[in-house]
């Protein structure tokens, strides 16, 4: 009797240790987030736009803004890196009136749940043409089962429950340690295990100082931002492939304006303010502005300091106008930095690059640099 007992305990402990435990969402939300099958047609996952060597932003450096799983579609805008924003706050007004928080340039997702579902149904980005349709290739995926063993058996049955179970799961994985890793030069530095160099350390003191760059303000360690919002006076980007997309996308044309805050809170004092990006990775993550008008960091660096005084560059000669001249923000433009300080200011902010998986090397071109050409 005993032996029988002992023999029905083993088995029941086999059986158990044979039982797969149920994935965690997050590991349900990275395979999500890699998965090309999600486009409409299939090719294009929330990686291309979002990929891990290049700081989770687009890796393409051929254009200024996404393109999209059909040939020739592209969005407005210029896709920012995903990482760190575990903490940006809701959309909220402080007690003065100004903005804070929320997903994308505009805030107008209040959650990375939210967010989630813009780019699966925007025609321009995974071109979906509902939410049935994603649900629909989760529940054809190889991970199908374990959306089924961690929201429950009937996880998929319902469209729209289905659609938010997808959503958390790609937030929970944006929400990991591998989107903050705190592991940049900077971050080493504070925990005393490595030393900056002596240019490095010349441009923090340009970036704390605020009788000179003065980043700090809106760019406060540790995130590197404080999640506002501010129009920074960038032009129109005249050669933007946004422009080019048929009435259905833009029936503006080449008319088209980017209002940005505005269009969200439905209020002109925001015209043309798009939030405050952070500025961890920002080595790799041009180009730069929310239209992407920047090629590289030195040539936003040098529109920063002399936006409003004009640019000693030869090839840019002249700044164009704002492509929103309501709002501007007065507080750059006219920094008064001598080319020394905005190098070294660059040499401080690549210290703030985590070490990423492999990739090609950022671009740093010289401080002569144009606009990226049509």
């Amino acid at each position: 009797m005993i032996g029988r007992l002992l023999l029905v305990g083993l088995v029941t402990v086999a059986a158990g240790c044979s039982r797969k435990r149920a994935p965690t969402a997050a590991e349900l939300g990275k395979q999500v987030f890699f998965d090309t099958t999600l486009s409409h047609p299939a090719g294009q996952a929330c990686a291309d736009c979002h990929a891990p060597h290049v700081a989770f932003r687009d890796p393409e450096s051929d254009h200024t803004t996404s393109s999209g799983i059909l040939d020739n579609h592209f969005g407005p805008r210029n896709s920012p890196s995903i990482m760190y924003a575990r903490w940006v706050p809701d959309l909220h007004q402080d007690r003065s009136g100004a903005w804070f928080g929320g997903m994308f340039w505009d805030g107008r997702a209040s959650s990375f749940e939210a967010q989630a579902g813009f780019p699966l149904l925007n025609p321009s980005e995974m071109n979906n043409p509902d939410k049935a349709a994603v649900v629909a290739s989760v529940r054809a995926a190889d991970y199908a089962d374990g959306f089924r063993a961690l929201y429950g058996k009937d996880a998929l049955d319902d469209v729209d429950t289905a659609f938010a179970h997808i959503s958390n799961a790609i937030a929970e994985f944006e929400r990991t340690p591998e989107l903050a890793p705190f592991s940049s030069k900077y971050d080493r530095y504070l925990r005393k295990e490595v030393e900056l160099t002596a240019a490095e350390q010349r441009g923090l003191a340009v970036f704390e100082d605020p009788n000179k760059g003065n980043c700090a303000s809106c760019h406060p360690p540790p995130m590197f931002t404080n999640f506002g919002y501010a129009n920074l006076g960038i032009p129109k980007y005249d050669n933007s492939r946004y422009y080019e997309q048929g009435k259905t996308i833009n029936p503006e044309g080449v008319g088209y304006i980017d209002h940005g805050l505005m269009t969200t809170v439905k209020d002109a004092a925001q015209d043309g303010k798009f939030r405050t990006p952070t500025l961890r990775n920002i080595g790799r993550t041009g180009p730069y502005g929310h239209n992407g008008y920047f090629e590289n960091l030195l040539y936003m660096l040098d529109f920063l300091n002399t936006r409003d005084t004009g640019s000693k560059d030869p090839h840019v000669k002249a700044w164009s106008a704002p492509e929103v001249a309501a709002n501007v923000d007065q507080r750059i433009g006219h920094l008064g930095l001598t080319d020394q300080e905005v190098d070294d200011l660059d040499e401080f902010l690549q210290t703030l690059t985590d070490q990423l998986e492999k990739g090609p090397p950022p671009v740093r071109n010289p401080r002569t640099t144009k606009p990226k050409p049509p």
